[in-house]
């Protein structure tokens, strides 16, 4: 996009990695950026972020809290007509957001009201739907249930990953903020419609220990699962006590058989392994077998020598 001459003042506010995609994006484009906030200072991606605005000769803003009488000093100093939030963990008081002359536009990564919360990439996969998106919309005080600015599909594929979906849904939402900053400094009404209230699908964050496959659930669903935390994540399972990592499964059309537990190696054929599931069979494609190597079935055979009862589960024995 050429860059367009841009005149109000934007507050940018984000956190890696999808800050890092939508800074250079607006600052490309010639957006009026007076101002970045980045994550707390705890927060492992300070230290890099801090860097990276930095080397774009932008103004990094120092803070303790969000409310803090310091950081009102400087936002009022600045005079944003604007903010723009490309990823942020940590809920907004409403003074903060009241301290910015026309509110703060909010990029949510699906089509909301579905899917609120802060893993949309990987419970879209998960649930097995044919299609995401992003929404523009004004913060509020909760998260993800702001008026309404923007929305825009796209399709998932069957291929898909957490990180497919992430880069798509960043690249989307970049074209989506500039449309709409643009729209913005001509003077254009943004449109601003409230969401519907009610019981919608949830996206909670998937910690570490929520990343082991459970094999009482079909094939098609844990290999759906596999790609959804892919690679960000990554599945996991317990193999002779020892952390495996699964990065890629194929679905196999072989029949549960009678005498094996899920979880359980059923068959080894050729340079595939079986392990049996609530329905169907998984054949593991790339896996991470402890500290030994990352690769695939064939070599996981020649060097685990796995043995048909051997048992993947999510509990040490």
């Amino acid at each position: 996009m050429d860059k367009f001459d841009f005149k109000k003042r934007v507050l940018f506010i984000g956190v890696p990695d999808m800050a890092l995609v939508g800074l250079d994006t607006l600052l490309y484009a010639g957006v009026n950026i007076v101002g970045v906030i980045g994550p707390l200072k705890q927060h492992n991606t300070y230290p890099m972020f801090k860097s990276f605005v930095y080397s774009r000769k932008q103004n990094f803003i120092e803070y303790d809290s969000l409310d803090s009488p310091e950081l009102l000093a400087t936002i009022n100093d600045l005079q944003p007509d604007i903010g723009v939030v490309f990823s942020f963990n940590n809920k907004m008081p409403k003074v903060f957001i009241d301290s910015i002359k026309d509110g703060i536009i909010n990029i949510h990564p699906s089509l909301l009201p579905n899917y609120r919360g802060g893993n949309p990439y990987s419970w879209v996969i998960i649930n097995n739907e044919e299609k995401t998106g992003v929404t523009l919309h004004y913060i509020s005080e909760n998260f993800d249930e702001g008026d309404i600015i923007l929305q825009q599909e796209c399709p998932i594929e069957p291929y898909d990953t957490m990180g497919t979906i992430f880069s798509r849904t960043n690249n989307l939402a970049c074209q989506m903020m500039l449309k709409t900053l643009i729209k913005y400094e001509k003077g254009e009404p943004l449109d601003r419609k409230p969401q519907d209230m009610g019981d919608f699908i949830k996206a909670p964050n998937i910690r570490e220990k929520e990343s082991f496959i459970d094999f009482n659930k079909d094939a098609n669903y844990i290999e759906r699962f596999v790609r959804a935390i892919n690679p960000y994540i990554s599945a996991s399972s317990l193999y002779r006590n020892q952390v495996i990592k699964i990065h890629k499964v194929s679905v196999s059309d072989l029949d549960k058989k009678e005498n094996f537990e899920n979880g359980q190696i059923c068959e080894i054929i050729d340079d595939k392994v079986y392990i049996q599931t609530e329905k169907g069979c998984i054949i593991p494609e790339v896996m991470q077998f402890s500290g030994y190597f990352i690769g695939d079935c064939k070599d996981f055979i020649k060097i685990a020598k796995p043995q048909i009862g051997d048992k993947f589960t999510n509990e040490y024995t």
